[in-house]
């Protein structure tokens, strides 16, 4: 018995230190892997993965191609199989290609992922939010210089579920302190819900009524003989159709119809251009010949200097930095992304583009919104304002 004990033992012996030397020449390999990481301005960057065997295996971090080292915001720990990096406060700087590295004796292992920090670090258009109360009082008490023009028109056309009628609703619910839904609304896909030339002139709550009247009209659609037709929309410019007019889609209104406006005043005719465009749905347009038509008619806008402008809706569906914290939305690289789209696509410079959300499911009002809104109604205000200016002096 005690000559088998002794070669069990000098065998057990023998077997631990062969697993110990296997153990010692183990090729480190990763056991669970990064993740690309897609995060917003200060948050933390944390990554984390595991490996077989640490055991005299060198660690690298590395941001492109450059060794990252403990401090100045940059946390790099070891536990057991675990290992783990943390970046503070992530800032545009942080954006990048991220590589660990395990190396032992000639075996080697690498794993590279991608950070995409959503914002800049600063905001590039300043915004009052919460100066609601000011810019409103200021709207309200305006007074336009030209006699001949009793109020602003605004003229809003784009695709069909863009957002057009519930502008309208949103800008009147400020005004109004309460949500409305005056303008009636349609899906966000399908044929336009508006079929005739409707205006809307704003009233607040005393029931004044502002001079901004806003027109909506039938969405453009991709097909050449749906939706609104261009020259139904040049001659609602130049003032020639009035409240009320029916469209048809396969040809625009005659000179014969009884709501054709052969003589239009300065007051008939519109005083500023909104396209309105989904921010989620950009990329799609570009694709089909919706552009197309809407650059035939703001050539003819341009002809005639009326003012134009883009209102960028359905910003919350377009970027989750935005739909968890509207305030930040110029701080969000794919708000600004989607803007300069526009301006490519519209020809509309950025300065003329505003992104803004509409009441759509809200029931009550939000501040946040509003100081948008409002942002947005006193830029186009100020420019449809210089226009009618601009044709009182050249009549004089």
């Amino acid at each position: 018995m005690k000559v088998v004990d002794c070669r069990w033992e000098r065998v057990s012996s023998r077997t631990k230190q062969e697993a110990i030397m296997g153990g010692a020449n183990i090729k480190p390999e990763f056991t669970s892997q990064l993740q690309d990481k897609r995060v917003k301005r200060d948050e933390d960057i944390v990554f984390k993965c595991n490996a077989n065997n640490l055991e005299d295996v060198n660690v690298v971090w590395e941001k492109d191609g450059q060794r990252l080292y403990d401090g100045d915001g940059i946390s790099i720990s070891q536990s057991r199989t675990e290992l783990s990096l943390r970046i503070s406060k992530a800032k545009e700087k942080d954006e990048g290609k991220y590589t660990i590295r395990l190396s032992k004796a000639s075996e080697s292992v690498s794993h590279t992922v991608k950070v995409t920090v959503l914002e800049l670090d600063q905001d590039w258009r300043s915004i009052g939010w919460g100066l609601n109360v000011d810019i409103k009082h200021n709207l309200e008490d305006l007074k336009l210089k030209n006699p001949q023009v009793k109020h602003l028109n605004f003229l809003l056309h784009g695709p069909v579920g863009a957002g057009k009628s519930s502008i309208i609703n949103s800008i009147q619910s400020i005004f109004m302190n309460r949500v409305e839904v005056g303008a009636l609304v349609a899906a966000t896909t399908g044929k336009s819900f508006t079929l005739t030339y409707n205006s809307y002139q704003i009233k607040n709550i005393e029931n004044k009524a502002l001079p901004y009247v806003f027109s909506d009209i039938m969405g453009l659609e991709i097909a050449n003989k749906e939706g609104s037709h261009p020259d139904d929309i040049i001659n609602i410019l130049k003032g020639h159709i009035r409240e009320g007019t029916m469209f048809n889609s396969s040809c625009p209104v005659p000179e014969k119809d009884r709501n054709y406006n052969r003589s239009p005043t300065p007051s008939d005719k519109i005083h500023c251009l909104i396209s309105v465009l989904p921010a989620d749905k950009i990329s799609l347009m570009e694709k089909n010949n919706l552009f197309e038509k809407m650059g035939e008619i703001r050539k003819k806008a341009s002809g005639m200097d009326i003012p134009q402008v883009v209102f960028m809706t359905h910003v919350d569906s377009a970027c989750p930095v935005v739909k968890d914290n509207l305030t930040r939305i110029y701080s969000s690289k794919n708000i600004k992304k989607k803007m300069q789209e526009c301006s490519n696509l519209t020809g509309i410079p950025m300065t003329c583009i505003f992104p803004v959300k509409n009441y759509h499911e809200e029931n009550k009002l939000d501040g946040n919104m509003d100081s948008l809104i409002l942002d947005a109604l006193e830029s186009v205000v100020n420019f449809a304002e210089s226009y009618v200016d601009r044709l009182y002096k050249l009549e004089h």
